[in-house]
């Protein structure tokens, strides 16, 4: 059923994937709910194993470290628990790399160190490695204050120590975790954490020989496993049952390290009454047995056939689950018990056996006895051999039990050094590159201020250009002014002349004519009239020139204009082209404001330089209208003209573009190649400049 689900989900997947054109959301939605998918307990662990599969892959394809590290800390967890622990080490490894890439102190980092830490501890049996995963690890977990992978990883670690027979330590972090243990809600995971960590201390206090202390604490934890509920008897994470065989286990162990026997072989008697036992759970079965019968054989039962029935009965179960540790263990409780009843041969085969598993597996301790029996066995040389073997490895064995009790110490002093001069380089970087920051600020700040005051600067002097020029035009005008003051009062005096002078005299000679034609016998008579005549329109002409010439009213409007048309003709006199000048309607150029007149001329002005630099007109017109408030100015030359849609950055008309935008006005340029150009410019007479 799960195989069908795993597929109908995977086609639903791509499905999406396909439908959506393989959008980023639609494919993080999906790695979510395969996540999801492969953590459901409902499942079994090969349809989580591959949903975790897929989310792994389709993770690849986003290109995004982070979710890459998160869906391979899943797939890694689950090839751990398929027991493929090589696969799982080649995913953390790629994880730890991706961890270092991002920095990154999160679970999915906090699993990789964890997972790591298990598997030099449990498959490589490497204690100073495991210890430093599991040393990061514990830091990373009080950093997220996730206390119940805190109370995981203590225990772990509680384990190495006690493999490397630390046991002080290791009951330190065992009571450590039981602090914080009990700070969580006393629900059946609790509860069986609790009593496994309470057992775990008894054992400690065992190897530390103090047995009634450590049937105290096995005591404490069966009571603990009795309050767990039994519809949770069995589960992913609680096993009632197991928990009460493994105390009730270690329980008789303590009791017959304290030589009480009675005790030792009542809990294994009333262990044994259970029929179902050896089916579920078969290496217990096997402890119970080999236990039973070592204990027998310590208390000196004469029941020999009865104890030989007992130990061979484990030996062969353990044999065929292949149970290496229980084959060796039980090897030389039977070894002893054979030496003892003198049937060495068997003892020595036992012993070599149990001498080859035990280093396969590691076990010193269960390699010491094998060694110890067999110096025993064997006479002479070869048995010398054996017992300096023995005494070689437990000197080792003691100098490794000295030098691990500092030795887990060192390793966190030296991790700590190194977390905290990473945290020193870390710190030190970050200073590098805020005084950094700040020099690079401090620059730009003084750019920023050189830039203003060069803008400022710039402005000032555009300021102090517009003044000069306001003066200029001003000097302009009073030198016109001057100009047209000097020509009125020439025409006052040449009128006055012409009135008082030449219209008198020509009045008096008129007269004196008109006295001469009074003669009737004159026969010039008629010629008389005919010049008096002449003379009175001669004095009318000069009377309306007088006049003309007196008239007060000065053209201040041609002011502008007379400037801007000398400047034109001094101009074309100099580069040979024609021009005119045109008002469409009568402007007063003195009610307008000088600074758009001043403007107004330097932009003709530019306009001119132009067309004679580039255009090499012929001839230039120059149009003036005003129309709803609004000066317009037309410039046209016939010169060779330009592609006015391509962009010109030439000085001149920039500098066009600039006036005309200080008066808020409009700048519209017509032109093609060799059809000359137009400037249309339209100004705003009344809006504040």
């Amino acid at each position: 059923m799960n195989k069908y689900c795993f597929f109908i989900a995977c086609l639903l997947v791509s499905f999406n994937i396909n439908s959506q054109n393989s959008s980023f959301d639609v494919m993080l939605d999906s790695i979510h709910r395969l996540r999801r998918l492969s953590e459901n307990e409902k499942s079994d662990l090969d349809a989580k194993f591959k949903y975790a599969k897929f989310a792994s892959e389709l993770s690849y394809k986003t290109k995004i470290d982070s979710i890459i590290l998160k869906s391979n800390t899943n797939l890694a967890y689950l090839y751990v628990l398929k027991n493929n622990l090589e696969q799982s080490k080649k995913l953390l490894d790629k994880n730890l790399k991706l961890a270092y890439k991002l920095n990154d102190s999160s679970y999915p980092i906090l699993d990789t160190y964890s997972l790591l830490g298990y598997y030099h501890h449990i498959i490589e049996i490497q204690n100073d490695s495991a210890y430093y995963y599991y040393n990061k690890a514990l830091k990373i977990t009080r950093k997220l204050k996730n206390v119940s992978t805190e109370i995981d990883i203590l225990n772990n670690i509680s384990n190495l120590q006690f493999n490397e027979h630390n046991y002080v330590n290791s009951n330190a972090n065992l009571i450590e975790a039981i602090n914080k243990i009990n700070l969580l809600p006393k629900n059946n995971k609790n509860l069986d954490k609790i009593s496994y960590l309470y057992n775990r201390i008894a054992l400690n206090a065992k190897y530390l020989k103090l047995y009634d202390k450590a049937i105290e604490y096995h005591k404490k934890a069966l009571s603990i496993n009795n309050k767990i509920s039994d519809e949770h008897e069995i589960s992913i994470y609680v096993n009632k049952f197991k928990n009460y065989l493994d105390i009730k286990i270690n329980l008789a162990e303590a009791y017959k390290e304290k030589k009480d026997y009675k005790k030792t072989l009542f809990i294994y008697k009333e262990l044994l009454e259970n029929k179902s036992l050896l089916k579920k759970d078969p290496l217990s079965y096997v402890a119970i047995l080999n236990n039973k019968a070592y204990t027998l054989f310590l208390a000196k039962n004469n029941n020999t056939k009865y104890i030989n029935s007992l130990f061979n009965k484990a030996y062969k179960i353990s044999d065929s689950l292949n149970a290496l540790y229980e084959i060796a263990s039980g090897g030389n409780d039977m070894a002893e018990f054979y030496y003892t009843v003198n049937k060495k041969d068997s003892a020595l085969i036992l012993s070599k056996r149990s001498y080859r598993i035990g280093k396969e597996i590691k076990n010193h301790y269960e390699v010491s006895r094998s060694l110890l029996m067999l110096s025993k066995i064997k006479k002479g040389e070869a048995g010398k051999q054996y017992l300096y073997e023995h005494i070689k490895l437990n000197d080792s064995l003691l100098d490794i039990e000295r030098a691990s009790r500092n030795k887990f110490a060192r390793i966190q002093y030296e991790t700590d050094n190194y977390i905290d001069e990473t945290k020193r380089l870390t710190t030190q970087n970050i200073l590098i590159v805020v005084i950094g920051l700040i020099i690079i600020l401090i620059f730009i700040l003084i750019l920023i201020i050189r830039i203003q005051i060069t803008k400022n600067k710039m402005l000032s002097f555009e300021s102090e250009q517009q003044k000069a020029n306001d003066e200029i035009y001003s000097l302009m005008l009073r030198q016109q002014a001057k100009v047209e003051e000097g020509r009125l009062l020439e025409r006052h005096r040449i009128s006055e002349e012409l009135h008082d002078g030449i219209l008198n005299k020509l009045s008096g000679s008129r007269l004196g004519l008109e006295f001469l034609s009074m003669d009737e016998d004159n026969p010039n008579k008629k010629n008389y009239s005919f010049y008096i005549n002449e003379i009175q329109s001669i004095e009318r002409e000069i009377r309306d020139l007088s006049h003309e010439l007196k008239n007060t009213l000065l053209d201040a409007d041609k002011n502008f204009i007379t400037i801007l048309e000398e400047y034109i003709h001094n101009q074309s006199k100099l580069n040979t082209f024609t021009y005119s000048i045109n008002q469409n309607n009568v402007i007063f150029w003195e009610d307008i404001n000088d600074y758009i007149k001043i403007n107004l001329y330097r932009i003709i002005q530019e306009a001119i330089q132009n067309t004679i630099k580039h255009a090499k007109a012929t001839n230039i017109t120059i149009n003036f209208s005003i129309n709803s408030n609004n000066l317009r100015v037309e410039i046209i030359d016939d010169g060779m003209g330009f592609d006015s849609t391509q962009k010109n950055d030439g000085i001149g008309l920039v500098n066009i573009e600039s006036r005309i935008s200080k008066l808020k006005g409009e700048l519209q340029i017509i032109s093609k190649p060799k059809n000359g150009t137009v400037l249309k410019i339209q100004i705003p007479l009344f809006k504040s400049l």
